[in-house]
C-alpha cells in the first residue's frame, strides 16, 4: 500500500498555468490556462510530480487520505494513457470557409469603394 496525501492548491497563489496539468500522470487536476485548477482527491496518487512543476509553490500535500494501492494507482495511469490515445485518434473536421474567386473579391472590393465615394459626394453637394 502507498500512504496517499491530498494535494491542495492555494487559490490566492494559483496563477493558472496549467503545468501541474500537463505533469499529472493520472488526470487529477480539472482547470482550464488562466483560471483555478481544482485536484480530484480520489484519483491524486501524491507523486509530487504537480508540486515539482508549479511556479508559484502553491501545491501543498495535506491531510492524508485512504491508502492507494498501487493496482489503483497503475489503472489511473493506464486510464489516462487510453484517454490522451483516444483523444489522438479522434479525426480532426476542420471547416474551411469557401473562398471567393480572386477576381469576384476584387470586384466587390471596387464596388464598396464606389458606394463609399457616391456617398461621400452626395453629402458634398
Amino acid at each position: 500500500m502507498i500512504e496517499i496525501l491530498t494535494a491542495f492548491i492555494d487559490e490566492e497563489n494559483c496563477i493558472g498555468c496549467g503545468k501541474c496539468i500537463r505533469v499529472c500522470p493520472t488526470d487529477a487536476i480539472v482547470g482550464a490556462k488562466h483560471f483555478l485548477h481544482t485536484i480530484v482527491p480520489k484519483l491524486c496518487t501524491s507523486c509530487e510530480e504537480c508540486i515539482n512543476a508549479c511556479p508559484t509553490d502553491c501545491i501543498s500535500l495535506k491531510t492524508p487520505c485512504a491508502p492507494m494501492s498501487e493496482e489503483r494507482e497503475s489503472t489511473l495511469k493506464a486510464q489516462k494513457q487510453q484517454r490522451i490515445l483516444a483523444a489522438k485518434n479522434q479525426p480532426t473536421v476542420i471547416q474551411v470557409p469557401q473562398q471567393e474567386a480572386p477576381d469576384q473579391r476584387k470586384q466587390q472590393i471596387a464596388d464598396a469603394i464606389a458606394r463609399v465615394k457616391a456617398r461621400k459626394s452626395g453629402m458634398l453637394k
